[in-house]
């Protein structure tokens, strides 16, 4: 809406001119497509300060402030981000005259990349998604699977798996000249920990009861994939189209 409005403008003052005053060259430099839309957008604004992701997880708190960023700021120069790190259920117990406890956490980043084709968005999504596959970190990922989103995507992809203390949820999005995606990995639920690392300590328990965390790392796997990014995506919708 703000490139329509301002291509009014123009032409408002182009008639106001003196006849037979020539016309000044189209501007190839102005932002189209989706970055012409989404190019000021606030990332912790778009993605509600995480809200959702928090209220599904249970988090109890944040570990320091969200980092808000911008197109051109950040980790991620190409996106408007949100991300922080989440506190988590923390599992207590007391083993005779030793007292044990240990608290959960995730590390979220959500994102938004506009571009101003759709060949530019496309080309953005196969990189990321190449670079996630690629996994420069060298990250001991087992147990890795590949799913796609629930609704109406151009394009997209879930990939997750875990190492030996974390889990990790990485999903990409895109429609048209715009690219969402939400990293997520968190600790192994600490109470399932301490049920596989000495069950003759509960012996009249298990791993599933002993859980502290309100969900099951499938669970959280197909809430992003069928709840959260195609919410996102509706949001920003509706966002863009209220510009």
């Amino acid at each position: 809406m703000r490139s329509i409005r301002a291509a009014s403008a123009i032409l408002a003052i182009l008639g106001a001119t003196a006849c037979g005053s020539e016309s000044e060259p189209p501007d190839d430099t102005a932002p189209s497509g989706s970055l012409a839309v989404m190019s000021d957008w606030i990332g912790c604004e778009v993605f509600d300060e995480l809200a959702p992701v928090q209220e599904y997880t249970g988090a109890v708190g944040t570990d320091g402030e969200l980092l808000s960023d911008g197109l051109g700021e950040g980790i991620d120069a190409e996106a408007a981000t949100c991300s922080g790190l989440l506190d988590l259920a923390t599992f207590e117990d007391t083993q005779g005259t030793f007292d044990y406890s240990a608290t959960g956490d995730a590390a979220v980043r959500v994102g938004l990349a506009p571009w101003s084709t759709d060949a530019e968005a496309e080309a953005n999504f196969t990189d990321r998604v190449q670079t996630r596959r690629e996994n420069a970190p060298g990250v001991a990922y087992t147990d890795e699977r590949e799913t796609e989103l629930s609704g109406d995507w151009d394009q997209s992809l879930v990939i997750a798996g875990e190492t030996e203390h974390r889990n990790y949820i990485d999903a990409f999005g895109r429609v048209g000249s715009w690219v969402v995606y939400a990293s997520i990995d968190y600790l192994h639920d600490p109470g399932v920990g301490a049920y596989e690392s000495a069950p003759e300590f509960y012996p009249d328990s298990t791993a599933e009861r002993m859980a502290v965390y309100p969900f099951t790392p499938d669970q959280f796997e197909d809430w992003v994939a069928v709840e959260y990014l195609p919410a996102l995506q509706a949001d920003i919708l509706q966002r863009a189209e209220s510009e």
